[in-house]
């Protein structure tokens, strides 16, 4: 088989400069949404720097923009469930002190109330928002993310939604 000029483009692999790229374009998302998954504003960028480093490590195995967006978005999410699990279980005794990072000066009215109202929702929901509301995904590239199909991602979002509405104090949608 004689490989030509055209079959060479289309098996190349992406280049580091690519890589760059997608890192700049994608890396402030992350991070955010990470942070709000997590519950912590100034831990997201250490996730999303984390999960880009697990992007790079299999960058030779990522297809195209959306496969890499959706695998950081993935890795992220899961680190920042991961934490939270181990933050939560701190109380308990099952696993030791995190150190206090929180600067309350550097939060605002605005983060503190998408946080706290986040709070109030599932895990799943709250995942599930941030990737649909929050990062400007659609529910089937948030289902690829999560691992979960496009329909019980729906779900997630409008009952998400719905209780975030409650816990607001706001009007359900298409009432004025």
């Amino acid at each position: 088989m004689e490989l030509s000029a055209e079959h060479l483009d289309a098996t190349a692999v992406p280049s580091a400069l690519d890589f760059d790229d997608c890192f700049r374009d994608l890396f402030p998302g992350v991070a955010r949404a990470a942070a709000l998954v997590a519950r912590d504003r100034q831990l997201g960028p250490d996730i999303a720097q984390e999960a880009f480093a697990r992007l790079f490590a299999r960058w030779d195995r990522i297809e195209d923009l959306d496969h890499a967006r959706n695998f950081a978005y993935r890795v992220a999410i899961n680190l920042a469930r991961s934490h939270l699990r181990r933050r939560i279980a701190a109380p308990f005794g099952l696993s030791g002190p995190e150190p206090a990072t929180h600067d309350p000066t550097a939060s605002s009215a605005a983060w503190l109330d998408a946080v706290a109202a986040l709070e109030h929702v599932s895990p799943k929901q709250r995942a599930c928002i941030v990737l649909v509301d929050y990062a400007d995904m659609d529910a089937a590239s948030a289902s690829a993310v999560l691992g979960m199909a496009e329909a019980t991602v729906r779900v997630h979002l409008l009952r998400g939604r719905r209780a975030l509405r409650a816990r607001l104090d706001l009007p359900e949608e298409g009432s004025a």
